[in-house]
């Protein structure tokens, strides 16, 4: 039977999933394999009194040398970010605001994912290794029409190589595009930041009009990327396995048909659960309002959920929602749901469900910013009373029961049952109809406040040291004199 909780002893014997190499530099080069001269010119432009350094798993174990470097070059306090509550790739504001600092150094990989700006923040990319020349062979080989259209995308790892390998294949293909990463800082005068892949097309071309080549491991930036440039051919070169350069092949089909049935999902569902995967990135709260708008269009009662890193034990402790909604930046929007007790779907995919103004489009949005009123992709809801009958209603592809959009939110009496649902290893749960009804029946409902029950105290000095050997412990070990 599954197990509705974690054990804690994995807690404890939990290893860092951390993949790639991770030698520690040479001393001497410390300095510029993390940009430290870099950091501190920042750091001293910005007059930073408190500096927290963010590092991903996988270099985490640099963190003490390059603090301990930085700290020394720039004469301020300089706190180090080890674990965050969401995904690594986004700066952690709120884990940097409990030290009251100043700014923020982010260090590895990046979403490039627009923040609150709460405080000024640098990028700071690892120097993946990269042979240009070994890339721009393999590039000619499989390339060989020099003016066709190309469009060069890369991971912010290979940043650092980006200009050598232009400067050998520019001069021999006339339409080659390269985008430029933007990572400036934020700074009190700026006052914004500035992220993201740019590019600029040539006059008078369209971008099905160009081959989209990626330099990059297998990941979630080379599955955004499939997902965003759906339908056109694209190539992929890795540079850690000095392959050459071959076509990507994503089978678009089987996704699109997965994805299609995760809507379908949406709009069964009767209890939405939106889970907060985020508190950087920009305008996440508008985007659990617009979910909370969604849902109640359509009769849909909804929880707010703030988990952290969404697992299955976790989620597992909600079965009275039936789908989940993650709002979080790109790279950690698309969950392999297929071991969870319920699916996990992006804010695009309730857009889908929900919202009857927007129309179905083989281009997926996983920036959910674009969703939101003033994004690119906003469109309105339509009102209720609008409706027609011929739209009120229609036939779940997945029951094939027929849907009634409900004018108000549903009555709970309406669906109130006890049937038990199996899965397939035969672990039953109770199917309920509301979060309250569920609760009312849990044999353990939470702490009890036990109002007037509880004897008032007043607060008392506690123990001391730490807990293997409290200083209590100690002097009750010493002999009396």
């Amino acid at each position: 039977m599954f197990a509705f909780s974690s054990n804690e002893v994995t807690v404890l014997e939990r290893k860092a999933d951390i993949q790639g190499n991770v030698s520690s530099p040479v001393l001497s080069d410390v300095d510029s394999v993390y940009g430290l001269d870099k950091c501190a010119k920042w750091a001293k432009e910005n007059r930073l009194s408190k500096i927290c350094l963010q590092f991903p798993d996988s270099i985490l174990h640099h963190a003490g040398m390059v603090s301990t470097i930085l700290e020394n070059k720039i004469g301020c306090r300089v706190y180090i970010l080890g674990d965050t509550s969401y995904g690594s790739c986004c700066v952690d504001e709120v884990a940097a605001q409990h030290v009251n600092a100043d700014g923020i150094i982010h260090f590895g990989h990046a979403c490039l994912t627009a923040t609150n700006n709460l405080l000024p923040q640098l990028y700071i990319f690892e120097k993946l290794p990269i042979d240009c020349h070994h890339f721009s062979s393999s590039f000619r080989c499989v390339l060989m029409d020099k003016f066709a259209k190309i469009l060069l995308l890369y991971d912010v790892g290979y940043q650092h190589a980006i200009e050598s390998i232009k400067n050998i294949l520019a001069p021999e293909y006339h339409n080659l595009i390269v985008s430029e990463i933007v990572s400036g800082g934020t700074s009190e005068s700026e006052g914004e930041t500035k992220l993201g892949r740019n590019f600029k097309l040539q006059e008078d071309s369209k971008l099905e009009d160009y081959y989209i080549v990626f330099i990059g491991k297998d990941g979630p930036t080379l599955s955004n990327i499939v997902i965003l440039f759906q339908g056109k051919l694209l190539y992929w070169y890795d540079p850690s396995e000095r392959k050459e350069l071959e076509p990507y092949n994503a089978n678009n089909n089987k996704f699109l048909m997965k994805r299609m049935h995760l809507i379908e999902r949406v709009k069964d569902a009767q209890t939405l659960g939106i889970l907060v995967g985020t508190l950087g990135a920009s305008n996440y709260l508008s985007a659990v309002n617009r979910m909370k708008e969604l849902a109640k269009q359509r009769g849909k009662k909804y929880y707010i959920i703030a988990v952290g890193k969404p697992n299955v034990a976790k989620l597992a402790n909600f079965p009275e929602i039936d789908a989940f909604v993650l709002i979080a930046c790109p790279e950690n929007s698309l969950l392999d749901s297929k071991e969870f007790y319920r699916p996990i779907v992006t804010p695009y995919e309730v857009e889908l469900a929900c919202n009857l103004s927007r129309e179905w489009s083989e281009n997926y949005v996983l920036e959910f910013q674009h969703l939101l009123p003033g994004g690119r992709l906003y469109q309105r809801l339509e009102d209720n009373a609008d409706e027609t009958s011929e739209n009120a209603s229609d036939v779940s592809l997945v029951t094939g029961r027929v849907r009634v959009l409900q004018d108000e939110p549903c009555d709970s009496s309406l669906f109130a049952s006890n049937v038990v649902a199996l899965k397939g290893d035969s672990t039953v749960s109770t199917n309920l109809a509301t979060g309250t009804e569920f609760l009312s029946r849990r044999t353990w409902q939470g702490l009890e406040q036990k109002l007037g029950e509880t004897e008032v105290t007043l607060a008392s000095k506690g123990q001391s040291g730490i807990p293997q050997n409290y200083d209590k412990d100690v002097d009750a070990m010493l002999p009396k004199k």
